[in-house]
């Protein structure tokens, strides 16, 4: 970057991966609209941006409004683009990711996600924008997320990988820019391909693996920014340029949000949307329970085995594995609503089935056994889970022999040749502890439902509510 004279500056504001983490949300919604009031008051470019996954079901009002609750309270910034992550992609059924930004005042970019029916973007995103400041500065934004296959697949949507959009993206973006910002819900280790690759990326906003950048991270005069997750951080990034609009200088920095001031509202207003969340949620309810589940992240327990029995159900296959961890409180006796369900199973999984020999399955199930006691402790986030503990590993349709190193199914043993076929949550397809299933399976996602939709379907075929309002 050659510099020819003073440099005016463009400032960035960016947050990333949420979560639907509201705690510190009303501090960060009042930053970003003073400091586009005050830069736009001082004759000063500003704009800002979001990285995706600012939705999480595991919040109740996210739940009950299929992410549209999220929306409402994001057009209260003012966002110049966002994309989408991961949770907003694969968190949300086809038909209500097509409806969630019905209502945006704000721009979605987004470059790598098709629609499988007719091979085009969908209709709520553009495959980037063009931003043309005061001073006729032009800024290109684009946005990539994540191209989770498995998950996007059995939905309906094509990912792409970046290689296979953002040539022809940049390509076209190049001649009537002269800043590209690309938000990038890809991960860190994507991000720094890019960089590498494609010099035209002035800028590549960070997110999806909850990385950390205080200074960023130039690559051959690209600056990669990390804003962690939810809502830890703003990211504010300051991009030079001369008159004749060449860039300068790039740098960047992190606003710590537990730092900025608070005000006495903002607990009230955090508040308020998990009241609101929960009131909703449980004005659904499901099923009637006659006894009491109680829940034991240490051991197998009766509400695992009724979550067994839930997705062998469901999937209509014998023998399920699940951890009791997964289950996070009691299930009370009484009406039960989706409320319950979702306290109790607040993770965004849904359920994959695998087939695999039965050489592989066996040490597939010994590996886990092996792992047991380190399991029943270890404490697990990402991937999907939003508990504490992983906990007991439990079975249904198998007895394992670890004496012998025999595993029984429907009272014989379990010979190499064989074709098992298991039902258990996405989570252990991407979680280390079970290579096997990524690498010796054969899986399929059990599209739409999420775990606690699985357990609720059930509830309400044995247990249904034998009144009406």
């Amino acid at each position: 970057m050659k510099v020819k004279h003073p440099s005016k500056q463009l400032h960035l504001y960016h947050i990333n991966d949420l979560h639907s983490h509201f705690e510190n949300w009303p501090k960060i919604r009042r930053y970003l609209n003073q400091k586009k009031q005050e830069h736009e008051e001082n004759n000063e470019d500003v704009l800002i941006f979001d990285i995706g996954d600012f939705l999480d079901r595991v919040h109740p009002l996210t739940e009950a409004t299929n992410g549209k609750a999220n929306v409402q309270l994001m057009n209260r910034v003012a966002f110049d683009a966002v994309t989408i992550g991961n949770n907003e992609g694969i968190g949300n059924t086809k038909t209500v990711l097509n409806q969630l930004f019905q209502e945006a005042k704000f721009p979605v970019v987004l470059g790598n996600l098709f629609d499988i029916e007719d091979k085009n973007l969908p209709d709520w995103a553009q495959p980037y924008i063009i931003l043309v400041l005061e001073n006729g500065i032009r800024v290109g934004v684009t946005g990539l997320t994540a191209p989770l296959y498995l998950s996007y697949l059995p939905n309906g949507w094509q990912p792409k990988e970046s290689y296979e959009v953002l040539p022809g993206l940049l390509q076209e973006m190049k001649p009537k820019t002269d800043i590209i910002i690309l938000l990038s819900h890809m991960g860190i280790i994507e991000d720094e391909h890019m960089a590498e690759m494609y010099q035209d990326l002035d800028v590549i906003m960070g997110a999806h693996t909850h990385h950390v950048l205080p200074q960023g991270k130039l690559i051959d005069g690209t600056i990669l920014t990390g804003g962690g997750k939810w809502g830890e951080y703003i990211g504010h990034t300051i991009v030079g340029y001369s008159e004749e609009k060449v860039i300068t200088s790039i740098k960047t920095e992190l606003i710590t949000c537990a730092d900025l001031p608070e005000l006495q509202l903002d607990e009230i207003e955090i508040n308020r949307l998990w009241d609101k969340g929960v009131e909703m949620l449980r004005e659904e309810e499901i099923a009637d329970i006659p006894f009491t589940l109680e829940t034991e992240w240490y051991n197998h327990t009766d509400l695992v085995d009724l979550g067994l029995e839930a997705i062998t159900e469901f999937a209509n296959i014998d023998i399920g594995i699940l951890n009791s961890g997964l289950f996070l409180d009691d299930l009370p006796a009484g009406i039960i609503s989706k409320e319950t369900l979702h306290h109790i199973l607040p993770h965004p999984m849904r359920l994959i089935s695998c087939k695999m020999s039965g050489q592989n399955f066996c040490d597939l199930i010994f590996g886990m056994e092996k792992m047991r006691e380190e399991l029943r402790v270890r404490q697990v986030t990402g991937m999907g889970f939003r508990g504490k503990i992983f906990g007991e590993i439990c079975y249904k349709g198998i007895k394992v022999d670890t004496d012998n190193k025999i595993i029984y199914y429907n009272g014989t043993i379990i010979q190499k040749g064989d074709t098992i076929k298991f039902v258990t949550v996405d989570h252990y397809r991407y979680v280390s502890f079970f290579p096997l299933i990524e690498n010796k399976g054969e899986s399929e996602l059990l599209f739409p439902y999420f775990l606690r939709d699985v357990v609720s379907k059930y509830l309400e075929d044995h247990f249904p509510i034998l009144y009406s309002k």
